[in-house]
């Protein structure tokens, strides 16, 4: 008599076990998505710091030559002028992040032996991460720069003002040179504020900024309004006369 062995799964066992592996996979799939942002958002905003720590490292070390801080001017005074045919940095304009992170790079001597960065300790690896892809050699594109700067910072502006933001964040319209009451009493999201354009970092499910201070702050899209971006402060920086008052740089 031949006794017969089954062996391996039916069909009916493996459907279950495929459909155990698919409701576990769903339920385990946000926290994981999460996780990841999560992680990405801490990457990014060490990146920030770098460049807030370099940016302000170069304005101390300028401050005793008397030369201007190099954080951007969105315009120079014609009665400052610009005294040379090789001017300073604090005496050129910028209309993008992108133009001012070449120039504190010295992006037109990379691998020269003239190559002299306004700044030390940035490169274009920090302008990436989370989807955005690092710059190789030099002449920088937007693509790959993932950061909005504020221009026309100046040392009496407060500290909880937002200098660097992830540019998928419409900075440019939705962070404000001044900020009151009535705008701190808007406590609802608005889909507006995401940048079109981009897609990375965090589309619109969060953003990264950096203080005057120095402070990093990563804020989930429910959070992105202004009485938790500017921590329930109120300032204006238009008050300062012939200063200009703050704007925001994009890519």
């Amino acid at each position: 008599m031949t006794v017969s062995n089954k062996n391996g799964f039916t069909l009916v066992e493996l459907l279950v076990v495929i459909g155990i592996l698919g409701i576990l996979s769903a339920a385990l799939f946000p926290a994981i998505s999460n996780a990841v942002m999560r992680a990405n958002m801490t990457a990014v905003s060490t990146r920030g710091r770098d460049i807030y720590v370099s940016i302000t490292g170069a304005n101390t070390e300028r401050e005793p030559l008397g030369l201007g801080n190099v954080w951007p001017q969105e315009q120079v005074s014609s009665s400052g002028g610009q005294t040379s045919s090789n001017p300073d940095i604090s005496e050129k304009p910028f209309t993008t992040s992108t133009d001012y992170f070449k120039e504190i790079y010295d992006d037109a001597n990379i691998g020269t032996a003239d190559h002299s960065p306004y700044v030390a300790g940035f490169d274009y690896g920090k302008l990436a991460g989370a989807g955005v892809t690092a710059h190789r050699g030099n002449n920088l594109v937007k693509e790959h720069n993932m950061w909005t700067i504020a221009g026309n910072v100046r040392d009496e502006m407060e500290d909880v003002i937002p200098i660097l933001v992830t540019r998928n964040f419409n900075a440019k319209t939705h962070m404000f040179d001044k900020v009151t009451d009535s705008e701190l009493s808007n406590s609802k999201p608005d889909p507006s504020c995401w940048d079109q354009e981009w897609d990375s970092p965090f589309s619109t499910k969060g953003l990264v900024l950096v203080r005057k201070g120095g402070g990093t702050f990563t804020v989930r899209a429910k959070y992105a309004v202004a009485p938790v971006i500017y921590n329930n402060q109120t300032f204006d920086t238009t008050i300062g006369g012939a200063n200009r008052s703050l704007v925001y740089l994009k890519p």
